[in-house]
């Protein structure tokens, strides 16, 4: 690969990410939500009913990393522990009514954002984008998870 390419790449993901199309304050002026924790409700009104152990495997993080955003959403009233009835020792979280509420807000401004970034470009441009960008994840979540194969065999 170029170098040219990789300092171009460089600077398109540098400049994407000071792009406001992420964060969550548009949807919610009325909620003090951080966007990693947006991203810990995200996962949690994926999959209601998971632990901070599953939390932290998916999010990349450590556990008690996640219990600390699992404390804060629960003290501000977005997430509830209910025990797990399978595990006594262990609880689930859930949204509550009020996050859950705040989630829609988000995710309809979301993808309200997102619309906007992508109509600068026809139908075509669109769908050519978002294959190469697809196929260039594809390939290194395939890499990635080659690599994490390879350690774990080692």
């Amino acid at each position: 690969m170029a170098k040219d390419a990789v300092i171009r790449l460089e600077g398109l993901m540098r400049r994407l990410r000071r792009l406001p199309l992420f964060e969550p304050r548009g949807a919610m002026l009325d909620v003090n939500i951080t966007l990693p924790q947006m991203a810990l409700m995200q996962w949690v009104a994926d999959h209601p009913g998971c632990h901070v152990q599953d939390l932290a495997d998916a999010l990349r993080l450590t556990a008690p990393t996640i219990s600390v955003g699992v404390r804060r959403l629960l003290r501000a009233g977005m997430l509830e522990r209910k025990p797990d009835p399978n595990d006594r020792r262990a609880t689930q979280l859930t949204l509550t009514r009020r996050a859950i509420e705040m989630h829609e807000r988000f995710v309809k401004n979301k993808h309200h954002v997102m619309g906007r970034f992508l109509s600068g470009l026809n139908e075509s441009e669109q769908k050519q984008m978002l294959d190469l960008l697809e196929k260039a994840i594809r390939q290194e979540e395939e890499k990635s998870a080659l690599i994490s194969t390879q350690e774990n065999t080692k």
